[in-house]
């Protein structure tokens, strides 16, 4: 029979996974993919590579030497390595949509897609502290052995990149609506789904702390990535929602991207 635990991890997974279609089924349907900002599907992409890298090390690294071991590992299940996994690569396909969609989707050239600088630069400095991260963390354990306190710490460090990212990606979002002033071809359904995903993953998060450790300021930092995660998730959505119900049925009436 299945648990509330696995019933909440079923409904978010299911939400987010399909929350990623919306956007590539619209682009396609309308030949376009000017109501995605480009910065914004750069950032997603590098954020979701930090999120993947980091929950597999913890799902399938983690060192189990006695029962102990696993008492300070953070509450992640398969459902959550397989949605990120999955979301990242629905990110790079809607990447080759905003990116090159007149070269593999055939879509009508309507302009050049670039990032801004600051976005540029942005997604540039993660990358370079991406990789400074992973040298470091690589070097301790060769030098030191295989340590769950270092992967811990790695794995959080990750977190808080693509934290950073997600914090980061949906301003551009937001300010491409704002220039458009218009919502259209913008895939309203999948911030709903993206909504009730948030939702579920905190219940189920609560639910899984409420039932083995209860709640402590430490248990909360050892698995602040998932709260950060569908906290800043359900934030900028409701703000879609409300450019959405400001700005929908407008016709942005532009003849390329704007840039």
């Amino acid at each position: 029979m299945l648990s509330l635990d696995d019933l909440l991890g079923l409904i978010y997974v299911s939400s987010w996974s399909i929350s990623m279609y919306p956007p590539i089924v619209t682009n396609w349907r309308h030949k376009s993919a000017s109501a995605i900002s480009v910065d914004f599907v750069m950032l997603n992409t590098a954020g979701y590579s930090f999120l993947v890298i980091s929950i597999f090390l913890q799902l399938y690294c983690w060192q189990l030497k006695d029962e102990g071991s696993d008492s300070g590992r953070p509450k992640l299940t398969q459902f959550d390595f397989w949605y990120c996994l999955h979301g990242c690569m629905m990110n790079v396909v809607l990447l080759t949509q905003v990116v090159a969609g007149a070269k593999i989707w055939r879509f009508p050239v309507r302009g050049h897609r670039k990032m801004k600088l600051g976005y540029f630069r942005i997604l540039l400095t993660s990358l370079v502290v991406f990789a400074v991260l992973s040298v470091q963390f690589v070097y301790t354990n060769c030098t030191h052995g295989w340590d769950n306190s270092i992967t811990l710490a790695y794995c959080n460090n990750l977190f808080l990149l693509k934290i950073s990212m997600s914090l980061i990606k949906y301003i551009p979002q937001v300010m491409h609506n704002w220039t458009r002033e218009s919502m259209d071809c913008f895939p309203i359904q999948g911030v709903f789904l993206d909504i009730t995903g948030g939702i579920a993953s905190l219940l189920q998060l609560i639910w899984q702390l409420s039932r083995d450790q209860g709640f402590s300021l430490d248990i909360f930092m050892t698995n602040f990535g998932k709260i950060g995660l569908s906290v800043v998730t359900l934030v900028f959505n409701i703000v879609f929602i409300l450019q959405w119900l400001v700005y929908r049925g407008r016709d942005p009436g532009l003849g390329e991207y704007p840039l």
